[in-house]
């Protein structure tokens, strides 16, 4: 659905559903047996697409005043109605790494071309950051999410749709 409301190509399409990061986005509600989990994940699908098109981007940029809270720049993907909050914190864990995976890949760059990014600017210290997001509180379903995305692999994935 978020897919034809997009109006992604056919080549779109078949990477968006093989992209893990919003396999999670989307399951996530259900998982965690949210009300309306089909509004909440089609919300949430289509904030992850508009934040990685265009000139859309920037506005889902990380800026200095995302550094204090570690989840914060997923905000606007974080709203659930009731649901499991074990689930929810734990697959929210794993987006946060994933967004982390992506700050210390694009380090290098952003020293270079002066791009906003929480390790450049030592907000954040990465390892200390990976272990905070790693203690993540256990949930009934972790085999649910691990066979979405496990730490391991939340730890070298980054935001692409």
């Amino acid at each position: 659905m978020a897919a034809e409301a997009f109006r992604m190509t056919d080549g779109e399409t078949d990477r968006f559903r093989g992209n893990r990061i919003a396999r999670l986005i989307g399951l996530l509600p259900y998982l965690a047996g949210c009300e309306d989990a089909e509004r909440t994940s089609l919300a949430h699908l289509g904030t992850f697409i508009l934040a990685n098109r265009g000139a859309a981007r920037r506005a889902f940029d990380h800026k200095p005043s995302d550094d204090s809270e570690v989840l914060g720049r997923l905000r606007t993907i974080s709203d659930f109605k009731g649901g499991d909050s074990a689930i929810l914190d734990r697959g929210m864990a794993l987006l946060g790494l994933c967004m982390l995976s992506g700050y210390r890949r694009d380090a290098d760059k952003d020293r270079l071309t002066e791009e906003y990014n929480p390790i450049v600017s030592g907000a954040w210290e990465p390892e200390e950051t990976d272990r905070a997001l790693r203690k993540m509180p256990g949930a009934k379903s972790a085999d649910a999410l691990d066979a979405i995305l496990t730490p391991g692999e939340a730890s070298v994935l980054y935001w692409q749709p």
